[in-house]
């Protein structure tokens, strides 16, 4: 996720969209490997290196970089649950099935999203709100495949299984947990 950082300052001026990115991902990084507390303008800006004025010149706050940085790892998601999504059989509960594989994906770059995401909605209201209206409209265009009451007891399962797999990186006592959540979105 990492911007090619551009080492002639006159280059960078030239291209707005590369700096943008760098902070975005600057910030990324920070969220996700340092959490929130160290996503700061000044870390922000230090990371991507650019100046202070720089960052204000593409985000109005700290708070207007959280939320869009949001958006983007959301979009990121929705894509991942897209892919997964296009690969399944049965349509019923292929959100939740989605929901669940991308809780256990084992790249350090899908963890990385998630922890952003986790990091980002434990520290702002409007962030949270960001994700939650992420999810009500997922489940608004899955309502006729994922809206069972058994399916949500299973995806805030898999929540609790992304928040193990966050906080501890290196858990093993998750051996088949992904196979019975699974089998249990195929139980009618």
């Amino acid at each position: 996720m990492k911007a090619t950082r551009v080492k002639n300052a006159y280059m960078k001026k030239k291209d707005p969209l590369f700096v943008r990115e760098s902070l975005l991902d600057a910030a990324f990084e920070l969220a996700a490997t340092k959490g929130m507390a160290d996503v700061t303008v000044n870390k922000v800006s230090e990371l991507a290196a650019v100046t202070k004025g720089a960052f204000f010149n593409h985000f109005d706050s700290k708070e207007t970089l959280v939320t869009e940085l949001m958006q983007m790892l959301l979009t990121r998601l929705g894509r991942q649950f897209d892919r997964l999504m296009a690969e399944e059989q049965n349509s019923d509960g292929c959100f939740t099935r989605a929901y669940i594989r991308a809780a256990f994906s084992e790249g350090i770059d899908e963890r990385k999203v998630w922890g952003a995401l986790l990091s980002l909605m434990a520290s702002r209201d409007q962030v949270g709100r960001v994700w939650d209206n992420w999810l009500t409209e997922r489940l608004k265009r899955h309502s006729k495949t994922d809206s069972r009451i058994e399916l949500r007891i299973v995806r805030l399962a898999a929540d609790g299984v992304w928040l193990e797999r966050i906080m501890n990186a290196k858990s093993k006592n998750l051996k088949g947990v992904d196979e019975y959540l699974l089998e249990m979105t195929r139980i009618r």
